[in-house]
């Protein structure tokens, strides 16, 4: 695909749109493809959570302890990329599950502790998301400013479009603007992701 853009874009706009336009579509597809696997491992936890309430529940009805009510094991590929999350909480399941068969241990009191801890993980997650809601508005600001510079100067009645293209000066601007920005959200993502590494 973004071969496919580079090819269409060289004979029409030139080799530095070539070069530019491919860069901001796949740092698009990556910046939905991360909210995506977010919003992908919420649902897996909340959903993991649900099974071991219902879980608990039954076995404080009286009903008999089952390893397979709760889901250990991922599946699709949307559960394979939701992230380190999902695989804490399923480690948390399984390992309450082999002490209590292996020790005696009450399942329901061990699903109580592991439920307690993943809601705690979940909110703690929760609240840093909305602190690091300014750092991810500004890497979604990031990647449209470029097309509000171009508005900026047709606007002033330039043409910066044609500079930033078809000279070796607006060249120079458009490809070291480029690496900038590709810096700036690499240094965002890696700050988000260092504050987020512990919340699990």
């Amino acid at each position: 695909m973004v071969s496919l853009v580079a090819g269409g874009a060289l004979p029409v706009l030139g080799p530095v749109a070539a070069v530019v336009l491919p860069v901001y579509g796949l740092l698009a597809l990556l910046s939905l493809r991360r909210h995506l696997v977010r919003r992908d491992a919420d649902r897996l936890v909340a959903g993991l959570l649900d099974a071991v309430d219902a879980t608990a529940e039954g076995l404080r009805a009286g009903a008999l302890p089952d390893g397979t009510t709760v889901p250990l094991h991922g599946g699709g590929v949307g559960e394979r990329w939701a992230g380190a999350a999902v695989e804490v909480a399923r480690g948390r399941l399984l390992a309450a599950y082999r002490l209590s068969e292996h020790l005696g241990v009450p399942l329901v009191d061990l699903l109580e502790r592991v439920e307690a801890d993943l809601r705690a993980g979940q909110a703690l997650r929760a609240e840093m998301a909305a602190q690091l809601a300014g750092a991810q508005t500004s890497t979604a600001v990031l990647l449209p400013l470029p097309l509000l510079g171009l508005w900026v100067g047709s606007a002033m009645g330039t043409d910066p479009a044609a500079l930033l293209l078809h000279t070796r000066l607006g060249a120079a601007c458009a490809l070291t603007a480029v690496a900038m920005q590709c810096l700036g959200l690499l240094w965002t993502s890696r700050m988000v992701h260092a504050a987020t590494a512990e919340a699990r």
